[in-house]
Parts: structure tokens; sequence; C-alpha cells
């Protein structure tokens, strides 16, 4: 995983390096504490509170807006130097007080204009933890492809087990009790980041952006994300018409969307891990269009499928499609703004969430005025679109074509 030139390191940073294990820690606690709550809004706005489906929506809207928002001011600040432990903590304590108050406060109007807020403060640390990672990587010395893989396989990991245990826990217990049980695991990663994060941790960039120094209008960072925003989109949409896809318009059972997830999680950490090779010989932007290319492959043959095996069989193309993209595309975007990870993390996360709440509302308009089935064609054709923006976007510009030496400007 490390370089040939391997660079002086003391204090936390060189601990750190000896236990590498410890910041990946960092992103698989904070995978699993977040995804727990992730299945859980929609089944509390409905069944806990008895409101109609479509205030989903606008407590989806209200979180998707404040995390964008956040990710934008946390990149800026990583950017400018800012310790990284700092943000990181802020945002895992709002993250802490939103499942506190939704579990003391079971009304509708807290929910979504306070709780939602303070959990889209605190989605915010997914953009903290991935800088925090890519400048670990660059300041000890380590292969930054390799360890971003890495990163992304901690967040599918954690993903694979949270949503399963929080709706367990959920059947069993009741929403006030899971709701708690989230926030007491939101301060065991707090402590955890307290005990990890350095104090004084933060980017080794910062000389670059100081009062001589002024950043491009990055236009290549943009339209990078325009790939990662299609291919996002087009999963989302499938993700969320899957299990009504399988038991209404397939007539399988409901734990064949289970079964589906297992596989694909399974083949997706798989997939994440020989990235690695994948970029190596044919680079980020040619990774993410096999990427998006075994997604057609899969939307095509998902929309034939009539049996059981034929889904479990196909969940392992939807873990390699989804895998590629997920370990490739935030390299490939942190690549246009490479002395500026903070900003172009930022992006891509909020590229991630931006994706989501579309492929959400997507879903829902497809399925009500057509079908679940037709919800697998749409998907199908916006990933196609996005394999077709990356044969028009050109590979990252060099390093030093990001930034010119000029009177200061925030970009």
């Amino acid at each position: 995983m490390e370089t040939n030139d391997k660079p002086v390191l003391s204090g936390p940073i060189a601990f750190l390096d000896r236990y590498p294990f410890l910041v990946l820690g960092v992103v698989l606690l904070g995978a699993f504490s977040s995804s727990t709550s992730a299945p859980l809004g929609g089944l509390f706005v409905v069944d806990g509170l008895g409101q109609d489906p479509w205030k989903i929506s606008l407590a989806a809207i209200i979180k998707v807006v404040v995390t964008l928002f956040t990710n934008r001011y946390y990149g800026r600040a990583i950017d400018r130097g800012v310790p990284v432990r700092w943000l990181l903590l802020s945002s895992v304590i709002c993250f802490v007080a939103g499942m506190v108050i939704i579990g003391t406060f079971q009304v509708y109007w807290v929910y979504a204009f306070i709780a939602s807020v303070l959990i889209g403060v605190g989605s915010g640390a997914l953009s903290v933890v991935y800088s925090f990672g890519r400048l670990f990587a660059e300041q000890t010395g380590r292969n930054v492809k390799k360890f971003n893989s890495l990163l992304r396989m901690q967040t599918s990991l954690g993903w694979m087990v949270g949503p399963a245990v929080s709706l367990s826990v959920y059947g069993a217990f009741g929403f006030t009790f899971i709701y708690f049980a989230i926030a007491a695991l939101g301060v065991v990663w707090l402590v955890f980041c307290l005990c990890v994060v350095p104090a004084g941790f933060k980017t080794h960039h910062a000389g670059t952006l100081g009062a001589s120094a002024v950043t491009k209008m990055n236009a290549g960072l943009l339209v990078a994300c325009i790939p990662i925003f299609l291919i996002s989109t087009g999963h989302v949409v499938f993700l969320t018409a899957m299990p009504l896809y399988f038991t209404a318009s397939l007539g399988l059972p409901p734990s064949a969307a289970g079964f589906e997830l297992t596989v694909k999680c399974f083949v997706e950490v798989i997939a994440i891990y020989a990235s690695v090779g994948i970029i190596s010989r044919v680079g980020e932007r040619k990774g993410l269009m096999i990427a998006a290319l075994c997604a057609v492959v899969f939307f095509v043959l998902v929309y034939q499928a009539q049996d059981l095996w034929h889904v479990l069989v196909l969940g392992a193309l939807d873990g390699l499609y989804y895998g590629l993209f997920a370990a490739i595309g935030m390299t490939f975007v942190q690549n246009f703004a490479r002395n500026r990870p903070g900003m172009a993390t930022s992006y891509y996360i909020s590229t991630l969430f931006v994706g989501g709440l579309s492929g959400n509302l997507l879903m829902g308009l497809v399925a009500n005025y057509y079908s679940y089935h037709a919800t697998v064609a749409v998907s199908g054709v916006i990933v196609a679109i996005g394999g077709l923006a990356l044969l028009l976007i050109g590979d990252a510009p060099p390093e030093e074509d990001n930034a010119v030496a000029s009177p200061v400007s925030s970009a």
C-alpha cells in the first residue's frame, strides 16, 4: 500500500501510519451508524406518525438541501486548513442530537424541520471522512487509489449490516428504542473519532490557497460530476423500486429483494477491492465506462427476469457494476481538483445525494404513471446516458493546471 518515497512522520500521524485500520474504522463505524437510520425514515413517517407518504419526500428534500450546503462549507473549510477533527465531531454531534430528538418528540413537524436539519448536517460527515482518508494517504505516502478503494469498501461493509440490524431491532422493540439505540451508537462513533483523528490534522495543500493564490473556475470538476450524477440516479431509481418490482411485477416473494441485496453487497466488496487493478490498466474514466456498460447489461437482463434464481444471479452483476462505480467514482472526481481534495470530495458526495433524491422522485413518477417494470428501463437509459457522457469527457488535467498564482478569490 505504501510507496517507495516514504515521508518521515512523527506524533499521532506516525501512530496512524502504523495502524491505518483505525482510519478505516472511522469510516466503517460511521457508515454503520448512518446506515442504521436510513431505512427507518419512511416507516417512521407513515407507520409511526400516521402521515401521508408524500411527507416522506418533504423531509428528504430538507435533509438533502442541508447536506448540500454542509458539504460545500466543509469542503471549503478543509481546503482552507481547518482541522478535520472539529468538522467531523460537529457532524456526529448533530447526528446524535437528531436521533435523540426523533426518539423523544415523535411529531412530524419536529421530525421534518428540526431532526431532518440535524441529520442533514450529520450527513456531511461522509464527505469529511473521505477527505480525511485521502489526505492521510497522501501525507503517509500511500497509494491514493488503493486507499480510496479501501475507504469505499468500509462504506459497503457498513451498509451490508446496518439496515438489516436496525429493521430487526425496530421490529422487536419499536421506534423509540431503535432511535435511542442509534443515538448511543453515534456516541460510540463520536468517541472513536475523538480518539483516532488527530486534533491538528489538516490539509497539506492549504498553502496553495492562501492570500497569494487563486483557484480557477474548475469547469472540469463540474463536468466530471455529470456521469456520477446520472449513474447514481439510475442506480437509485432501480434500488427504490426493486422490492415492489420483484413482488408486484415478477410475482416473487418479499424476501427476493433481501436476497438480491445480500448477493449484490457481497460482490460489491470484491469489485471494490479489484478496482485498483482495473484503474492501473485503463484509468478511472475507462473504468467508469466499464461499470456503466455492466450496469446497462444488468438492467437489460433484469428487465427480462422471471424467476428467483434469475434475480440472484443478476445480483452479482448488480454488485459488480456498483462496486466499480463506487470505488472509482470518488478518485475520478478528486483528480479534477487534486490540490483541493475537500472541495472535490464535497462535490462528489453532494452529487451522490442529489442523484439519490432525483432517483427517488423519478421512481415515484414513473411507477405512478407507468409501471414498476418501466422503472427498470428508465434506470438503464439514465445509466447509458452516463456512459455516453464519459465518452465525451477527457481525463483529468495535470495537477499544476488546477491552480495559478494570482489574487485570491473564493471558488
